[in-house]
């Protein structure tokens, strides 16, 4: 049964954006046509007649849910007629003059809507005047063909309008991304077409070097191997550039991060004014961290703060897990070398000319200090 009315429906009306079961709730105004032909039935066979125009309104009713501009008009004047011949059956015939205003707003443009909405109006005065319909005619059909002529227009417009913003969106989002690949692929060319032109060369150079001087030919190759490894830190550095977020987007990543592996976090991030780098490069150490606890602290739960304190930024994050066995309290010295994978956090840290401190019994706490001065900071 319901695979049946669902057939039905996609035959009487498109797919929507809004309320898909609108047209036909709005049917139930017909019910004012029917109900007052039991009060007026001035020819024969009244019934059968009011039967046979719903039909063909029911026809141009849902057939104008697939047509606009210059093709709803038929759509329109047909009910308009429709009306009128119904009109002669019952003054409750007015309501068909509704429909019709209703299905204005799909004429293309506002001014055109409201014209149709007049020239409606204008026709039941006229058609009132020469059939001598009463005021019970001509009152309703002229406020509600504007009332809801003028509703629907509204509505059209609003809707029309969130289209084309989010088409525009849309288009800034696409030329964004467009503009975004275009730097990556500028900035990585800059960066590895000269690498790779000078690794060229060298390897070249190294080839012929290998039968004429073997001492100058793995010196060429040894220069070779620090090339490749510089470009290889400098593409990982850009590239990290590209994914870090800023601080609150990493907050939010290591709560979900961490609590999915049954690590409770809490965090406090003060609303501070942060330098670009700073936040860049804070986010990235907060990530790196992150990624070590879930690794190597065994501890079931994290906190993290970030404020300003006099002249300087502080981002504390501590946990309780088994701490670093190399020191229960550590300078950046003994952190580089304690094994724990964390250099490039010691190395960020001094690019923004701070400090970094670390005290692990029972758990680690990791003290980062930055400078508030950014003029001090490089890109």
């Amino acid at each position: 049964m319901l695979e049946a009315l669902k057939k039905i429906d996609n035959r009487l009306l498109p797919r929507m954006d809004d309320f898909q079961y609108g047209p036909y709730i709005w049917l139930i105004y017909l019910l004012v046509f029917f109900i007052s032909i039991v009060h007026y039935q001035p020819v024969d066979h009244t019934f059968a007649y009011a039967v046979l125009g719903s039909i063909v309104f029911l026809f141009l009713y849902f057939n104008g849910f697939w047509v606009s501009g210059n093709r709803i008009r038929i759509n329109i004047i047909g009910i308009v007629l429709v009306g009128t011949l119904m009109s002669t059956l019952s003054p409750g015939a007015s309501v068909f003059f509704v429909y019709a205003g209703a299905f204005c707003c799909h004429l293309g443009t506002t001014r055109k809507a409201v014209i149709g909405l007049i020239l409606i109006a204008v026709w039941i005065g006229i058609l009132s005047l020469v059939a001598g319909h009463g005021s019970y005619f001509y009152i309703p059909g002229v406020m509600f063909t504007f009332l809801i002529g003028g509703i629907n227009i509204y509505q059209h417009d609003l809707s029309l309008k969130r289209k084309e913003l989010i088409l525009t969106q849309q288009e800034v989002r696409d030329l964004a991304r467009t503009s975004e690949r275009e730097r990556i692929a500028r900035d990585l060319h800059d960066l590895i077409g000269h690498t790779f032109s000078v690794i060229t060369l060298k390897a070249e150079l190294a080839n012929k070097l290998t039968d004429k001087d073997l001492e100058k030919a793995k010196a060429e190759i040894s220069a070779l191997a620090n090339i490749s490894r510089d470009a290889l830190s400098q593409v990982r550095e850009v590239v990290t550039g590209y994914r870090t977020s800023d601080l609150n987007t990493e907050l939010a990543h290591a709560k979900y991060v961490l609590e999915s592996n049954d690590i409770q976090f809490e965090y406090r991030f003060e609303e501070l004014e942060l330098h670009d780098v700073v936040n860049k490069e804070l986010a990235v150490i907060l990530k790196e961290l992150v990624t070590n606890i879930l690794k190597h602290s065994e501890a079931s739960k994290v906190r993290a703060e970030i404020f300003q304190s006099s002249n300087s930024i502080q981002m504390q994050v501590t946990d309780n897990g088994v701490g670093l066995q190399s020191s229960k309290k550590a300078n950046q010295q003994t952190f580089e070398k304690s094994g724990y994978g964390l250099q490039g956090i010691v190395e960020r840290v001094k690019k923004m000319q701070g400090d970094i401190t670390i005290e692990s019994n029972h758990g680690t706490e990791f003290k980062i200090k930055v400078p508030v001065n950014t003029n001090t900071l490089e890109e």
